[in-house]
């Protein structure tokens, strides 16, 4: 039973790492929102099993937290945002399709060589989840600071959410209820903050293309 859980907790791993570099080749505002819907379903889901295999009952807490907001509410709101506005398509971003892909690649490769050379010394068991949600911290902020949509911009800070969440877990068996909790809080003031506010732009400016706010600084 524990052989299983422990191929099962690789197969989840795999796929928020996985998740986290294909939305970086994606054109669809909602597919990106899907992916990180995804994402989040499968962290909640490695959240479990690292519960269930090192007996961490508060984390099961965090798992089924996870699933619920992460994977299931930010998803919705942040959909019926992209609705709301109408905005379906990213559009002159930084870095094109391929080179985000070539991008993420590298960036896993980097997390491997550098992050996966220490793991080996952790006293933790689940250490090996390290390399993977480093990797998923630094494809969130790659895709933060590429996208020039503000929508996409802030499921970028929720793919480096993830990221922190994974490594918490890595590292602690979690980060804490309580402060998990603060965390979810916080997440969901985000998105309802992010609706209202690019709602607002959208009235103000008729676009949500963050790097022409910015121009309008200058």
């Amino acid at each position: 039973m524990i052989v299983l859980a422990v191929q099962a907790l690789d197969i989840s791993a795999a796929i928020v790492l996985v998740t986290a570099w294909i939305s970086l080749i994606h054109r669809r505002i909602e597919a990106l929102v899907d992916t990180y819907a995804i994402q989040s379903g499968a962290l909640g889901i490695t959240a479990g099993l690292v519960a269930y295999q090192y007996q961490a009952p508060d984390i099961y807490v965090l798992a089924g937290l996870t699933i619920v907001v992460n994977a299931i509410v930010l998803p919705w709101l942040l959909r019926r945002v992209v609705r709301n506005l109408g905005v379906s398509r990213m559009v002159n971003m930084y870095a094109s399709v391929r080179a985000s892909a070539l991008a993420g690649l590298a960036i896993l490769l980097v997390s491997v060589w550098v992050v996966g050379g220490i793991t080996p010394f952790a006293e933790v068991p689940s250490a090996g989840l390290l390399p993977i949600s480093v990797a998923v911290l630094l494809i969130g902020f790659f895709l933060l600071i590429t996208r020039r949509k503000a929508i996409t911009q802030v499921v970028g800070l929720l793919v480096m959410n993830n990221g922190i969440f994974l490594a918490g877990i890595a590292l602690t068996y979690g980060l804490g209820l309580f402060v998990e909790l603060g965390l979810a809080a916080n997440l969901l003031v985000l998105a309802i903050v992010a609706r209202i506010f690019l709602e607002r732009m959208k009235e103000s400016f008729d676009h949500v293309d963050a790097d022409a706010l910015r121009a309008l600084e200058g």
